[in-house]
């Protein structure tokens, strides 16, 4: 319970970036389900069990899709009629969604089945310690997603453009590293062959 009591002290929020049309898949990917639910609904999940609060999810192009995958979820949704123009669209339609005593907001993506409450309130306790502008779990060399984005850069990210999203912000301020040893973190659905390799695995 301790990382619960933690982030109940320094209101961590989760925006989970749900707009995007899924090109590449042909078809909205985080409704596909795994486990017996949607993608979506089980980012959600995972983002409550780890104690973030708020929860928002951004929509776009299948918003009242998604809004049907997260019915009965104690969820915030912000549609963001821009969506086409990139996921910095998305990444302002969140921040601008967080309440004002958020300190800190971790952006997941909802095609990344294997994040785990547990990475999330690892990422919530380095916070908690260290107060990093940015945190990144690196699986070995490799940074990966979900962020966390503190406060202080909020701002920046509203002024963000294009498709690079919040990543255009790691020039300016590197990302600090957390380690985490599960390679499966790697893992995100972006094509048929990647969910058949998520199912069939």
């Amino acid at each position: 319970m301790h990382d619960q009591e933690q982030v109940g002290e320094i209101k961590v929020a989760g925006v989970i970036l749900a707009a995007g049309a899924a090109s590449r898949m042909g078809q909205p990917k985080l409704l596909l389900p795994w486990q017996g639910q949607a993608l979506i609904r089980q980012a959600v999940i995972t983002a409550q069990m780890a104690g973030l609060d708020p929860i928002v999810v951004v929509t776009g192009a299948a918003a009242q899709e998604m809004q049907a995958a997260l019915n009965g979820l104690d969820v915030q949704l912000a549609h963001n009629p821009d969506w086409f123009s990139g996921q910095s669209s998305s990444v302002r339609v969140g921040i601008r969604a967080l309440p004002e005593v958020t300190q800190a907001a971790i952006f997941l993506l909802g095609d990344q089945p294997f994040v785990t409450a547990e990475l999330l309130q690892a990422l919530v306790s380095e916070f908690a310690k260290s107060r990093p502008t940015i945190l990144a779990p690196f699986v070995g060399e490799k940074r990966s997603n979900p962020v966390l984005f503190g406060r202080s850069v909020f701002e920046a990210m509203c002024g963000l453009q294009g498709d690079a999203g919040a990543r255009s912000l790691f020039g300016q301020y590197p990302p600090s590293r957390m380690p985490w040893p599960d390679e499966r973190l790697l893992f995100d659905v972006d094509t048929p062959e990647d969910y058949q390799k998520l199912i069939g695995g």
